[in-house]
């Protein structure tokens, strides 16, 4: 049962973004609201820090994880406009204090960044709860423990991290659900329809400049362009699809399921090619035509190290997006092989590179098939047995 001051917390961060919402579109008096809703949230965030003590004390983790999954998911949104609403702050005073290099500028950021930890430690009480009674009662240990209390003190990873110990905790109190037919191929199904997208994109850029106009819309090409902005929301700006998946991986874990996460891995892997392909045209595009145009403008093989600048700075946004959104989809792969170091089928060394395969273009899709293949001859070797 959700306790009633993690209810008041995740209301009262609701209401944060709203305000957020009000101070990215500049309107009036929304500096003073917000210094007044830090000002109560401090306050909610007392009596939250104390409810999750006296539930620690009752060993109620029952309560602990049902509290802090609440939490959690309240803050998200919070902590994801607070991001856009200080990039936002930041450019506008930056920008208006040339004459002394934009100092104002990094000391808002830095009091921004202050003030967002400050916001962050209350909703880790309830989580940090949880890891404390189950390792009080020895139901994780001691480098689970260490590891996740760590992560709770940090941007993002709290989020990954209590999202973990919710499952965990669930497990051991025995509460855990089987995910559903939609939550267990959502990842899968988002990236298919994203990819399917991104396949009609290739073909009718790939008919439009070899001069095969007649068979296709004009239009088209720059309508579906727009596909890996979309798929970026998606999985990195807006991620409760990474975050159902990561919490299907936890359960598939827990539940000792290792064909569901090798088959979940490579169907992953394999469906989002068209769409990582899709985005590193576009990216390469842009390049292309930010290079001409500032070699246009300089009219100088001299400087052609503007060119060589301009080139690199407009092809860095592209892949930094497309490996922020590649992460979501190791979340299986990785699982997958923490299972099979679990059951000691792997190598440190084989778990190892693996792992850091699973982190980069194109040797992650060649690495999903070759844990897909060594989990496959595992089950079938037990099967046989």
């Amino acid at each position: 049962m959700t306790s009633t001051a993690a209810k008041a917390l995740g209301a009262w961060l609701g209401l944060g973004a709203l305000l957020l919402i009000g101070l990215i579109y500049e309107l009036p008096a929304l500096s003073v609201l917000l210094v007044g809703w830090m000002l109560v949230y401090f306050v909610v965030a007392g009596f939250v820090v104390a409810d999750a003590i006296r539930l620690r004390r009752r060993q109620d983790l029952h309560a602990l994880q049902a509290s802090a999954n609440l939490v959690k998911i309240a803050a998200i949104p919070f902590f994801v406009l607070n991001f856009v609403a200080l990039t936002r702050v930041v450019i506008h005073v930056g920008s208006a204090d040339k004459d002394h290099f934009g100092l104002r500028g990094f000391l808002t950021a830095l009091l921004f960044v202050v003030l967002t930890y400050l916001v962050l430690l209350p909703t880790s009480a309830y989580t940090v709860g949880c890891l404390t009674l189950m390792r009080k009662t020895d139901r994780i240990g001691p480098v689970f423990y260490g590891l996740h209390l760590i992560l709770q003190f940090l941007f993002v990873t709290d989020i990954v991290g209590a999202m973990v110990v919710i499952e965990v905790a669930r497990n051991r109190l025995g509460t855990a659900r089987p995910p559903s037919v939609v939550t267990k191929h959502l990842l899968t199904g988002v990236l298919l329809v994203f990819s399917t997208l991104s396949t009609i994109w290739l073909v009718v850029v790939g008919v439009y400049y070899l001069d095969w106009r007649i068979f296709v819309g004009t239009t088209l090409d720059f309508q579906l362009a727009i596909v890996p902005a979309v798929a970026f929301m998606v999985l990195v700006v807006v991620p409760v699809v990474p975050l159902v998946a990561l919490r299907i991986a936890v359960r598939y874990f827990l539940a000792d399921d290792l064909d569901a996460l090798r088959r979940s891995n490579r169907a992953v892997k394999l469906t989002m090619i068209p769409l990582f392909v899709q985005n590193l045209v576009l990216a390469l595009v842009i390049t292309g035509v930010l290079s001409a145009l500032s070699l246009y403008l300089v009219r100088s093989t001299s400087d052609l190290w503007f060119t060589a600048t301009i080139a690199s700075l407009s092809l860095a946004p592209g892949l930094i997006c497309g490996y922020l959104m590649l992460l979501p989809t190791s979340i299986y792969g990785i699982a997958c092989l923490a299972l099979l170091m679990r059951r000691r089928a792997i190598t440190p060394a084989f778990c190892a590179v693996n792992v850091i395969a699973h982190l980069f273009f194109v040797t992650d899709v060649i690495s999903a098939l070759v844990v897909a293949r060594r989990a496959g001859h595992i089950l079938a070797g037990r099967s046989n047995g």
